[in-house]
C-alpha cells in the first residue's frame, strides 16, 4: 500500500492522465469492428503517451504514440485506398521494433524493453486483421505483456488497465463466440458457411 501512495503522490498528474486512458481503453475492446477498436485505441493511445512519457518511461511513450498513428491510418482502411495497403502492419511493426531499439539507447530501462516492443507488434497484426475473434485473442497476449511493462514501469493505471482488458477481452470473447455445432444444420436450413465463420 505504501508503495502506491509512493506512486501517486510522485506523480500524480501522469496517474491522472493515466487514469483517462484506462477508460477509453477498456471501451475500446467493446467495439464490433477491429475499425472500431483501431479508432477507440488511437484516442486511448494519446492519453498513454502522455503518462508514460510523464512517468518517464520512454519506450512505452514512443510505442503507443505509434500506437495513435497506426490507430489513425487502421480507422481509414476500407475508405481509403492508401490506408487499405497489406504493407501497414509490416511497416509500424518495424517502427515499433525501431522504437523500441532507440528508446532502449536513450534511456536504460532493462527486461521492461523486451515486454513493449513484443505487444505493440502484437497490436500491429491484431488490429489489421478483419477476423475479429482472431484479433481479440491476439490482443489477449499483447495485454499481459503490457501489463508487466506496466508494473515495472510503476504504471498504476497501466496495471489496473491491462487487468481490466483481459476481462473486457474475456467477456467480447465469450459474447462473440462462434455457434456451437450439436448435430449439424437444424434441416439443412442453414448452409455450411454458418458453421465456419472467421476466427
Amino acid at each position: 500500500m505504501n508503495e502506491l501512495v509512493r506512486l501517486v503522490s510522485e506523480h500524480p498528474v501522469a496517474q491522472g492522465v493515466g487514469l483517462v486512458a484506462l477508460a477509453v481503453t477498456v471501451l475500446s475492446y467493446q467495439a464490433r469492428t477491429t475499425r472500431g477498436i483501431a479508432l477507440r485505441q488511437a484516442v486511448g493511445s494519446f492519453f498513454w503517451t502522455a503518462h508514460m512519457l510523464l512517468l518517464g518511461a520512454w519506450t512505452g511513450g514512443l510505442l503507443n504514440l505509434l500506437g495513435l498513428v497506426r490507430g489513425s491510418v487502421y480507422s481509414r482502411r476500407g475508405e481509403r485506398a492508401w490506408a487499405s495497403r497489406p504493407f501497414w502492419p509490416w511497416l509500424f511493426g518495424a517502427l515499433c521494433v525501431g522504437a523500441a531499439a532507440w528508446a532502449g539507447l536513450v534511456q536504460d530501462e532493462g527486461p521492461r524493453l523486451l515486454l513493449s516492443a513484443p505487444a505493440q507488434c502484437l497490436g500491429c497484426y491484431a488490429l489489421w486483421t478483419p477476423r475479429v475473434r482472431l484479433a481479440r485473442w491476439i490482443l489477449v497476449a499483447a495485454s499481459l505483456l503490457w501489463l508487466l511493462y506496466d508494473a515495472l514501469s510503476g504504471s498504476i493505471p497501466g496495471t489496473v488497465c491491462e487487468i481490466f482488458s483481459q476481462v473486457s477481452l474475456a467477456i467480447a470473447i465469450y459474447r462473440n463466440r462462434a455457434p456451437h455445432r450439436r448435430d449439424g444444420p437444424p434441416d439443412g436450413a442453414h448452409c455450411a458457411r454458418t458453421y465456419r465463420t472467421e476466427c
